[in-house]
């Protein structure tokens, strides 16, 4: 049976989404390209997932570290949410 409640809610995906964005818009001003595929891959890849909003809701926090860290690595500043 399906349990709706073992993948991320709409809103932790939302979270997910947004730092992909943040993390995206600051290395396309550096590498003047469209980085949003590259960064949903590797989430994908490490996750070994189809979708973020697959990602089990027992490892969000983890990635929101990992991309936290990862925009911070490209700022020098914490994620803006």
């Amino acid at each position: 049976l399906s349990q709706p409640d073992r993948m991320v809610t709409e809103e932790q995906a939302s979270q997910i989404s947004q730092a992909v964005k943040a993390i995206a818009l600051e290395l396309g001003k550096t590498t003047k390209r469209n980085e949003y595929g590259a960064i949903y891959g590797e989430v994908y890849r490490r996750e070994g997932i189809t979708s973020y909003k697959l990602l089990p809701a027992h490892r969000f926090e983890t990635v929101m570290k990992w991309l936290a860290e990862w925009y911070r690595q490209v700022t020098d500043k914490d994620l803006p949410f």
